[in-house]
């Protein structure tokens, strides 16, 4: 079995125990930054023509990207612009491609997050990811990182005329909602996230963990959520 991460773990089940749910956020906790825009500006950065395009929709898109129930609305406006002119089958490789990359670029990803992650894994925990960033994006970070038995509950992107679109922003209360649609209905018994948009993920969790941030951040979970939230630091 791996070494236990940093922070609370569950001991290994006894035998005949039911297996535990565990659910794990992806950016911030098992990667280190924000995925989807990494994959997104790599993109921009190899298509300058698209950067006028991008600047107007991020222009527009800024007074939605703040209050919580509007972001997924701004990040669409953003996205679409972004994926002008692409097909899903050139979205899907190129965003698998990246993320395998993404994988084992030194420092991208968190090592206390894939050790918690291949912990759970390895004490037989039914252990899901549930994201904000693309399907194929996370899962090709996932198989590279060795997390292949990881489930995965994240964004799609879609087909549109002219381009792409995101689908389903799998962010905030989002979360909570893909998840019944996939079978996994709470209580579980852990959830790890790093921000505090994941409140009602963390809420339907036996054991509620943020990764990371300071004490304000901290006392703003357990004033939502009670005082059996618990806080780690991972590298």
């Amino acid at each position: 079995m791996s070494a236990a991460p940093d922070g609370p773990v569950p001991a290994a089940p006894a035998p005949g125990e039911r297996r535990r749910t565990v659910l794990m956020d992806f950016d911030g906790v098992l990667v280190r930054d924000d995925s989807l825009g990494a994959f997104l500006r790599h993109h921009v950065l190899r298509a300058p023509w698209r950067i006028p395009g991008v600047l107007v929709a991020s222009y527009a898109a800024a007074p939605l990207l703040g209050p919580p129930t509007l972001r997924p609305h701004g990040l669409r406006l953003i996205v679409r612009s972004l994926l002008a002119g692409w097909d899903l089958e050139a979205f899907e490789t190129r965003a698998a491609a990246f993320g395998a990359q993404l994988a084992v670029r030194d420092g991208a990803l968190l090592t206390g997050g894939l050790a918690a992650a291949r912990f759970h894994l390895d004490r037989g925990d039914r252990l899901v990811v549930v994201t904000g960033s693309a399907g194929p994006l996370a899962r090709a970070v996932l198989d590279a990182a060795g997390l292949e038995r990881a489930e995965l509950v994240a964004s799609r992107i879609g087909a549109r005329r002219g381009g792409l679109a995101l689908d389903l922003h799998n962010y905030g209360p989002a979360k909570v909602v893909q998840l019944a649609e996939a079978g996994i209905a709470p209580p579980w018994d852990m959830a790890y996230s790093d921000s505090l948009a994941d409140l009602p993920m963390l809420a339907g969790a036996r054991r509620p963990v943020l990764v990371g941030g300071g004490a304000r951040t901290l006392a703003r979970a357990r004033e939502a959520l009670g005082p059996a939230v618990v806080q780690v630091h991972w590298r």
